[in-house]
Parts: structure tokens; sequence; C-alpha cells
């Protein structure tokens, strides 16, 4: 499997989440596109503006679905988001004073913890919604 493409392995079984999902990848394929163009930095950086904001939107709906369903983990679900938000945003803090060794640690990290999220921690509610029919 390539890195940045999302794949049914990631499916975690709720339509709008998945749908996020796919388009969280997509923007990090831009960003890995964009590491290699021209204007690199720029594009970083903007990429990396839409993938927060993106990002934020999804957690929140995730966390709604979780709260709908009195999802058992949502506190240490919640905390996981948190934790990515504060990293990415110092990332993109730096990327704005013009730190440009920081793109490919960005994007290691992004679809590192991104893959691991979605196969262990969202799956996971897939399956407890499922099994609450």
């Amino acid at each position: 499997m390539e890195r940045f493409q999302w794949c049914e392995a990631f499916k975690v079984g709720d339509g709008t989440v998945d749908d996020q999902h796919k388009r969280i990848f997509a923007l990090l394929a831009d960003l890995h596109q964009d590491i290699h163009g021209k204007h690199a930095q720029l594009a970083v950086r903007e990429t990396l503006k839409q993938l927060l904001a993106y990002t934020q939107r999804h957690f929140a709906d995730e966390e709604a679905l979780m709260r709908s369903v009195e999802y058992p983990q949502f506190e240490e679900h919640k905390a996981l988001h948190d934790e990515l938000m504060d990293k990415v945003w110092g990332m993109y803090s730096r990327c704005q004073k013009g730190d440009e060794d920081l793109s490919i640690e960005l994007l290691v990290f992004l679809n590192d913890w991104l893959t691991e999220h979605i196969l262990e921690k969202d799956r996971a509610i897939g399956r407890y919604i499922r099994e609450l029919g």
C-alpha cells in the first residue's frame, strides 16, 4: 500500500467518518506532493492549514458520534485527538517561522499517527456501534 492512501482496511463503518478519513488521507497526499513542488514552503503551509482545519472538524464530528452512543472510551479517545492537534499546531507554528526541515517529519508523523489511530482506535468505535445493534 502506498503512503497517504486510504484503503478498505481503514473502514470504520460509519459513512461520515469514513468519508472524512478519506479526505484527510487526500490532504496528506497533497501535502506530500507540495513538499516536492516549486513553491514547497508556501504550498506546505497552505495544505497544512487546510489539514488542520479539516481535522478539527472531523474530530468534533467523531467526538459527537462517540457521545451519541455513550462510547465508554470517549475521554481517552478525545485526549488522543487533543494531543495530536497540539503537536500539529506546534509543527504548523514551526512551519510559519520558516522551518524547512519540518515537512518530512510532519508527513511521517501524520501518516503513522493517522494509520495507527484509525486502525486501532477508530475501528474500535465502529465495533462498539455494531455491537449495540
